[in-house]
């Protein structure tokens, strides 16, 4: 195939165009990945693409698999834009909500598979390499903004900037998006992005909601097991270096070794959760307060084990 591209490439040209550009990610792929059978993992992706192509992008104008997912480009008439963007926003809802179940009716896929997605959308202008009527590839910015997009979408759902069209939504379709304002590293580094998420619940990580650049963080480590956490004297009020100059940029974010589908740990990989922290100035002394027990809970309901390493991770802005 490398070949026949390399030949193509001679006669290669770049078209300008419109286009809604939407990139999915197949969530928790590389976990799964190490706890089946490389012709499983071969199998699953076959039919899953097969799947989503067939049902929601048979007419798309490009389509190339990513590893562990699908880079989508579909045109449109400038007259059909409305209907174009509705239908890309709701066929993305179905398949978040559908995504466990795709491919419940294969007789070969005896074996459990992924349940989650993120989904990233824009539009825009994009280039398209072209030779003898065979597109090669796209690039540009969309593709670019479609990819950062999905992966603020976690742990599942749906992201897009406002660029895409939300007035051209019909308002039962809208009225399922919150109103996001975010930064981008090489997008929107200093001028936010107003962007929509589905479900609402979807929080977008913490660097993401402040300007990209020039603010300087403390990142303070104490790491610690569920057990330490579990202990009746364990310490709430983490010790602090200096005293934040804005408390509300305080953020706590704990990782420990990633669960694999089978309950067991995977060293490879690591799985970060986001923990709410307050601020406490206790007699001078800088301190960041957080509910451990509420914690343990969280990490034993997901499968973390008693003596797994948890590192709790404080940071706040200091300029």
């Amino acid at each position: 195939m490398h070949r026949a591209f390399r030949e193509k490439l001679d006669s290669a040209k770049g078209v300008s165009e419109f286009v809604i550009a939407l990139n999915i990610d197949i969530r928790g792929f590389s976990d799964w990945s190490l706890e089946v059978d490389s012709a499983q993992t071969a199998l699953y992706i076959k039919k899953l693409y097969a799947k989503l192509i067939d049902k929601y992008f048979a007419e798309a104008a490009f389509v190339k698999p990513t590893g562990d997912g699908l880079l989508v480009v579909l045109n449109f008439e400038e007259e059909q834009v409305a209907d174009a963007v509705a239908e890309v926003v709701r066929n993305s809802i179905e398949i978040v909500r559908t995504f466990g179940s795709l491919c419940d009716n294969e007789p070969a896929i005896n074996f459990d598979v992924p349940k989650d997605v993120g989904i990233g959308i824009s539009r825009g202008a994009a280039s398209r390499l072209t030779s003898d009527d065979l597109t090669l590839d796209y690039s540009g910015r969309v593709l670019n903004l479609a990819s950062r997009l999905m992966d603020i979408a976690r742990p599942k759902g749906v992201v897009f900037d406002s660029q895409l069209g939300v007035q051209l939504l019909p308002k039962e379709l809208k009225s399922k998006f919150k109103a996001r304002k975010i930064y981008l590293k090489g997008v929107a580094p200093r001028t936010p992005l107003d962007i929509r998420c589905w479900p609402k619940s979807i929080q977008p990580p913490p660097v993401n909601l402040s300007p990209i650049g020039e603010p300087r963080w403390e990142h303070v480590e104490y790491p610690m097991t569920v057990s330490d956490l579990d202990e009746e004297d364990a310490i709430f009020a983490l010790d602090l270096p200096s005293h934040p100059p804005d408390p509300a940029t305080l953020t706590c974010e704990v990782s420990h070794d990633a669960v694999t589908p089978k309950g067991a740990r995977s060293a490879a990989f690591l799985t970060q959760l986001d923990v709410p922290v307050k601020y406490i100035d206790a007699a001078g002394n800088a301190q960041a307060s957080l509910d451990q027990s509420e914690l343990a809970q969280r990490l034993k309901e997901g499968g973390v084990g008693a003596k797994w390493p948890v590192l709790i991770k404080v940071s706040y802005r200091t300029a």
